[in-house]
């Protein structure tokens, strides 16, 4: 690539003042010295025929300053987001440590004011890259992390992480759509983006020589059949091969079709030769980890819906009781003692439920929390269980306590009969698929 540029990426540099405020701090000249742009003027979309015209002295993000440029600290934010909101990449920071050294990293890149600018111009221009980008950077310093690289190699290795598809600003975009039909040309376009890359990133000396070399090797593979060297294993730096696999990685889980984690399980394991084993083997636990993650979650979500349906077959129960204490006003002379008994234990233990936020009548309210939070859906199984086993023993005290109670022909005993047993057999089926002690227990 020559220090000019090209079409595609200037034509992105100057639509990106269609967006927000971008100033040439200094004038900008054709190759033959002629003054294109003045110092202080404003480019945009609409400049750049003239730019194009001609062959510039200098790159044009030498040249040009964008008001709100990317920062270290807006790639920290976003990389915390990305942890927070996709559960593969929350996964990567799941260790304090890990998590620590993971936005440390991304938040000590040097970003000199051409590379700050050049990820601008992908951020509001060319979006899919820059986030792409981003995700690569968060799977390769955790691969980095494994592999016990110290935290200089880490800085390193997030700025080759982040610029190694800069080149890809270079690209014709329309060869990117998925749509569109590859020919031969195109394939040699985008081959051509580890090149230009690298030799951007050779010319800031403030970049470490293994950051260039990364960018490079991000497509060469462990078997030989990568590009654009074809090189082997060994002949490939560290860098090379983490970038390589966070790359492969990052694609794979950004389709949108089946199940990407599996999907990438499968591909690591069938090309298991194309990768350095060691890395690959890092990916598929973290892959193994979240999917027994994901089912613990989905049996928590189920056995949280369980239980807020319980929850609110048990407020129905005691609406029924209540109904039954309103029935058994005409039959007080017949079973006061009992009613007055099971109306002071209902009521104690309703105020136990709410104190505990267990109450019938906030069911929706837990539905929601169960849902979402494991701890809660934990806690709301506990209290169901001591819930049944509360019950049990009040129906176990009725029956023991009023003898006459499970034989009685009398129709306000028979009413509170009928309620306990058929109370009593709801607790059994829901109680059938977990241990539940015996009132006995104490």
């Amino acid at each position: 690539m020559s220090k000019t540029s090209d079409e595609h990426y200037l034509r992105a540099a100057t639509q990106l003042g269609d967006f927000q405020i971008v100033i040439a701090h200094k004038a900008i000249h054709s190759s033959r010295g002629v003054k294109l742009i003045d110092r202080g003027v404003r480019v945009d979309s609409r400049l750049c025929h003239r730019l194009l015209s001609h062959k510039l002295q200098v790159p044009i993000d030498e040249s040009l300053t964008a008001e709100r440029t990317v920062t270290p600290e807006e790639l920290r934010g976003r990389a915390e987001r990305l942890m927070a909101d996709l559960s593969f990449y929350g996964q990567l920071g799941a260790d304090d440590g890990d998590r620590a050294a993971l936005l440390g990293s991304i938040g000590r890149i040097a970003l000199p004011q051409p590379i700050a600018f050049r990820l601008t111009v992908a951020r509001d221009c060319r979006s899919a890259v820059f986030q792409h980008s981003l995700q690569v950077a968060l799977v390769a310093l955790y691969l980095g992390i494994r592999h016990g690289l110290r935290a200089g190699k880490l800085r390193a290795l997030a700025a080759a992480a982040l610029l190694h598809d800069i080149g890809m600003l270079h690209i014709d975009p329309e060869i990117l759509k998925a749509d569109h039909p590859f020919s031969g040309a195109d394939q040699r376009q985008l081959h051509a983006h580890p090149l230009t890359a690298t030799m951007i990133v050779q010319e800031r000396p403030e970049y470490p020589p293994e950051v260039a070399r990364a960018i490079l090797e991000h497509h060469e593979r462990y078997d030989g059949s990568g590009y654009p060297r074809g090189l082997r294993s060994n002949e490939i730096s560290v860098e090379g091969h983490i970038l390589l696999l966070a790359e492969v990685v990052t694609a794979l889980l950004d389709k949108k079709v089946g199940e990407p984690g599996k999907n990438l399980s499968l591909i690591l394991r069938l090309n298991h030769g194309k990768f350095d084993p060691e890395m690959s083997k890092h990916i598929l636990q973290l892959l193994e980890r979240e999917a027994a993650a994901a089912a613990v979650d989905e049996a928590d979500q189920a056995l949280g819906q369980r239980n807020v349906e319980r929850l609110k077959c048990l407020g129905e129960e005691f609406d029924h009781w209540c109904q039954t204490q309103s029935a058994l006003e005409k039959y007080a002379a017949d079973a006061p003692a009992i009613g007055a008994f099971l109306t002071a234990r209902l009521a104690a233990l309703q105020r136990s439920l709410a104190d505990a936020g267990l109450h019938p009548d906030n069911s929706p309210v837990i539905g929601i929390n169960a849902q979402e939070q494991a701890a809660a859906v934990t806690e709301l199984a506990m209290l169901m269980r001591e819930t049944r086993w509360q019950l049990n023993t009040i129906i176990q005290d009725a029956l023991s306590r009023f003898t006459t109670l499970e034989t009685s022909d009398k129709p306000g005993e028979c009413a509170i009969r009928d309620w306990l047993l058929r109370l009593q057999e709801q607790l059994r089926r829901d109680g059938s698929d977990e241990r539940t002690r015996s009132p006995g227990d104490g």
